[in-house]
């Protein structure tokens, strides 16, 4: 019975709730309402304002941004510090020869300050000859304007009574990255529609010239046709990704939120300058020069801690020196970039052939639908990139090799016109430069058949461009750098791996193609930079391929690669004293054996039992000779690490200095010890008498230990070694060790003084030095150890060396001199 109660009791509780809710949700059902634009949060109403300073809604004349903007804002001051006064610019760059051109249209102040800026309605107005309503058609579609049988008309609805537009048509803001894509490359912030990256479009700058691409989708989500696109589970970027916008970091440079001082321009002693513009100031005359290069923006290392990011990085101050972080963090681009611009030919829409790196097969066209082609990706090239105080780092780079006719002494760039006349005859191509370029006999002409490969063709354009009273026309070649600091990644995708750069396949020497076409035969030149030195030269394969092949020993750059770079006549120096030690070892070694096996037997020396080396000699000893072999093996794989792919080369660089390390502390301490016992004086020849004595060990060795001699000096506690091992002993111990130390300790303590380093020639200098020192080192352990089987028996030495005690012949004539 009471089970029954508390099952009716909740049954009850049950049913009240359930009812509560639904009259709860039939009272907030939403009514539909039209949808308004999102106001902006702090910026007040105001007019719109034609050239005159009439209200638009009143005048229905284009808009005057200007006049609009002016009324708050230092338009003079504005429009004489920017680099995006003129609203005429149709592209944000050109190839050469072509320049950048100006023109009258005011600065268009709502393509970067508005939400959704219509572009293609602004260079529409631009393209039909309405230059003056092009800022006005930037408003079209968003309530503001609209454009109706090709006149733009205001929307009254807009506007309030005082002819102010409503709060909710203010929608001025910060300008957002995709505002700065409509001009400079694809931005794409939208996760939820499928990116397919942009190509063959001029009018995205730097997604056209480099590939890059500013999104935080990942690319594996995009609808790109990108070879293994499903495995590339990284961004396009990761700052896209971590919601920064373009202003973060190409903020205007007299914010004050964001001011740096200009690094190029401060006194040596100013590290902070707290004179800057409050804030009513700089809403009123915000300078529209934005932070760009490397003495105004911000650097990776103004947000980012390297030492604290990359400690598992050996020589991270020296890499971070060297090595711009876009290098490891921009390993590849996942977008088409143009690689080849033939301006000497024109398709039949007066077009010149483009080829783009980036696609299957390397260089070639790509279809204007992006889908149809399959993009590969590229590595960017390296290259020396000159910040504002002069220091070079490498940073990653497309090249685009442009080729174009130029006329005259002066060399001028042959006009379009000229071009299409040499080409054409009225809309279609000349038939004798049909003749001459259509291969196939199809009557079109391919991008294959558009090239200036043979004479015939390059003698017949020229012809016809002298015809129009162009003298000397002619071809050049340009090599244009465009640098790349976006597509910027992290984590596994960035590269960590240190035989990346470390070895013979190094990133940092790894070439770019850069033409699969030479019109004329002519080899294109590097065009002249401030901002970037050519570490390389051009080159060509056999299959006519132009590549730029970089280089780390040029007059741009001198750098030293471990694993990579070596002096090949110190390593084929050394290789040849270690070879020839080894034959000499042998060779003796065998006729040892050989006479041995000839002669009677001899009669035993006389021996007795001698404690020869204290427990201290015998412990630095072999800690000395583990070390050696220490070193020798993973310096080898520093040196060579293509030979020893099995080990990690950071690891093997850590063990490297590990060892090092213990070489000098037993190095040390084996001078206080030998110096306070007075042991020294065993390393210390003699000088009367001294070279009588090496010559008669010296004859020893070549003719009397064949013959079974005794050996020429007695081995004593007091005396250990012989006249030949003392000159060996005083050489390594007083020039070979030393020097290698010094070179060791210089080389690894680049980053903390390089300046010793630097005055002593650097890495260039000292890395062969030290290899060289090395390869003798071996030597002399190579020498070293068949020696010590010239005791009365082949293991007595080693023996000794273990134990202690050594059995060591008696001669009672040395014994008395």
């Amino acid at each position: 019975m009471k089970r029954t109660v508390i099952s009716l009791i909740l049954v009850a509780a049950l049913c009240f709730t359930a009812a509560a809710v639904l009259a709860q949700e039939a009272e907030v059902t939403p009514v539909p309402v039209a949808a308004t634009p999102e106001p902006a949060p702090m910026h007040p109403t105001f007019a719109l304002l034609d050239a005159t300073g009439t209200n638009v809604s009143v005048s229905d004349a284009a808009i005057s941004t200007l006049q609009t903007c002016g009324t708050c804002h230092d338009v003079a001051y504005i429009t004489s510090h920017t680099l995006h006064g003129d609203g005429g610019r149709v592209v944000s760059g050109v190839l050469p020869p072509a320049e950048l051109v100006s023109t009258d249209v005011e600065m268009d102040c709502f393509l970067c300050h508005m939400p959704d800026p219509n572009n293609d309605a602004r260079l529409g107005a631009l393209a039909s000859g309405q230059a003056d309503w092009a800022n006005t058609a930037t408003l079209a579609g968003n309530g503001i304007v609209t454009l109706t049988d090709g006149v733009y008309r205001y929307n009254a609805d807009a506007f309030d009574a005082a002819g102010l537009l409503k709060p909710e048509f203010v929608t001025i803001q910060d300008p957002r990255s995709d505002n700065c894509g409509a001009c400079h490359g694809q931005v794409h912030l939208d996760n939820q529609t499928p990116l397919v990256p942009a190509a063959a479009d001029a009018s995205q700058w730097r997604t056209f010239t480099t590939g890059q691409v500013v999104s935080p989708q990942r690319i594996s989500n995009g609808g790109g046709n990108i070879s293994g696109r499903s495995d590339l589970t990284r961004p396009w970027d990761v700052h896209a990704e971590r919601v920064l916008n373009c202003v973060d970091c190409h903020y205007s440079v007299n914010n004050p939120i964001y001011v740096q001082t200009n690094s190029s321009t401060a006194p040596e002693h100013l590290v902070f300058d707290p004179r800057r513009a409050d804030l009513g100031e700089y809403i009123e005359r915000p300078s529209h020069e934005f932070a760009a290069g490397t003495d105004t923006m911000r650097s990776c290392s103004t947000c980012h801690d390297a030492e604290s990011s990359h400690a598992w990085l050996p020589y991270w101050s020296q890499h971070t020196e060297a090595l711009a972080c876009e290098t490891c963090h921009v390993p590849t681009l996942y977008a088409p970039a143009l690689a080849v611009r033939d301006a000497t030919v024109m398709h039949a829409d007066g077009s010149p052939v483009d080829q783009y790196r980036g696609v299957e097969g390397g260089l070639g066209p790509v279809a204007a639908n992006t889908v149809s082609t399959l993009v590969t990706g590229y590595q960017p090239v390296l290259l020396q990139q000159i910040d504002a105080d002069g220091s070079q780092q490498l940073s990653p780079y497309n090249l685009v090799t442009v080729y174009y006719w130029v006329a005259g002494d002066d060399a001028q760039a042959v006009t379009d016109e000229a071009l299409r006349a040499a080409y054409f005859d009225g809309a279609a191509y000349a038939a004798d430069v049909l003749t001459a370029f259509d291969a196939d006999g199809d009557g079109t002409l391919s991008d294959t058949e558009l090239t200036l490969d043979k004479d015939s063709k390059l003698n017949l354009i020229a012809e016809r461009l002298t015809a129009q009273g162009l003298t000397d026309p002619r071809i050049v070649g340009e090599v244009v750098p465009y640098a790349i600091h976006h597509d910027v990644i992290g984590g596994e995708w960035a590269t960590r791996d240190c035989q990346t750069c470390h070895s013979q396949d190094s990133r940092i020497v790894a070439a770019l193609p850069l033409s699969n076409r030479a019109p004329g035969g002519v080899q294109p030149t590097f065009v002249s930079s401030e901002t970037v030195n050519w570490n390389g030269s051009i080159s060509q394969t056999s299959d006519g391929i132009l590549l730029f092949q970089p280089a780390t020993q040029t007059p741009a750059a001198t750098l030293y690669i471990f694993g990579r770079d070596s002096v090949q006549i110190i390593d084929l120096l050394g290789v040849l004293i270690v070879l020839g030690a080894s034959v000499g070892v042998l060779v003796h070694a065998g006729l040892r054996v050989i006479v041995g096996r000839r002669q009677a037997t001899h009669a035993e020396p006389a021996l007795k039992h001698v404690y020869m080396y204290s427990m201290y000699e015998r412990q630095w000893h072999w800690l000395q000779t583990f070390v050696i072999f220490g070193l020798t093996f993973t310096g080898l794989v520093v040196h060579k690490p293509d030979m020893f792919s099995l080990f990690n080369f950071a690891w093997m660089v850590d063990v490297h200095n590990l060892f090092a390390l213990l070489l000098v502390i037993n190095a040390a301490l084996a001078f206080f010890y030998h110096l306070v016992s007075g042991e020294i004086k065993q390393f210390i020849p003699r000088p009367y008498g001294f070279f009588d004595h090496m010559m008669e060990q010296a004859v020893f060795y070549l003719r009397g230990i064949f013959r079974g001699d005794p050996h020429p000096f007695e081995k004593r506690r007091d005396q250990k070694m012989n006249p030949i091992q003392q000159l060996t002993y005083f050489g390594l111990l007083n020039v070979l060790l030393p020097l290698q130390i010094l070179t060791g300790v210089l080389m690894w303590g680049i980053q903390q003084f390089p300046q010793i380093a630097t005055a002593l020639g650097g890495l260039p200098v000292l890395a062969p030095f030290h290899t060289l020192i090395a390869w003798l080192l071996v030597t002399f352990v190579i020498v070293h150890v068949y020696m010590t089987t010239t005791g009365h028996t082949p293991l007595a030495n080693i023996q000794a060396m273990i134990m202690g005690y050594d059995d060591v012949e008696t001669h009672p004539q040395h014994s008395e001199s």
